[in-house]
């Protein structure tokens, strides 16, 4: 599994990376979403696509919901076949219902986590998922 993690904070990426070690076989971090809009649309074009991304809401320069709505406009575009996107967990310590609909609704999330993230929640999260 190829996954990218996005966050802002390096110790929250270090985290996520660790969790996410014995089941990842390639791992990459972005620290906002122009850079993971980037690296997941280089990954496609390279025939090498990322499995599951975990990202951030607050972040700078481009925020999760915004780089979700990106990525998804890449798919559309690359002609990626419905049901075949990318997983995304969103990871993030907004937990109220507009952040969540947004997430889930606009930006098609796989998942919703709220920081502090757990290892435990986070293998609930995947065990839910087809990847």
């Amino acid at each position: 599994m190829k996954v990218l993690i996005v966050d802002d904070d390096l110790a929250n990426r270090v985290v996520m990376q660790t969790f996410m070690r014995e089941k990842a076989s390639h791992i990459n971090m972005a620290a906002n979403g122009e850079e993971a809009v980037q690296a997941f649309a280089m990954a496609l074009d390279d025939q090498d696509p990322y499995t599951l991304i975990l990202m951030d809401i607050m972040m700078p320069v481009m925020d999760g919901h915004e780089a979700l709505k990106a990525i998804r406009k890449v798919e559309k575009d690359r002609g990626v076949p419905p049901g075949s996107e990318v997983k995304v967990i969103m990871v993030s310590c907004l937990e109220d219902q507009k952040n969540v609909c947004q997430a889930f609704f606009h930006g098609m999330a796989t998942c919703y986590l709220t920081k502090p993230l757990s290892k435990e929640g986070l293998d609930t999260a995947l065990g839910s998922i087809s990847l």
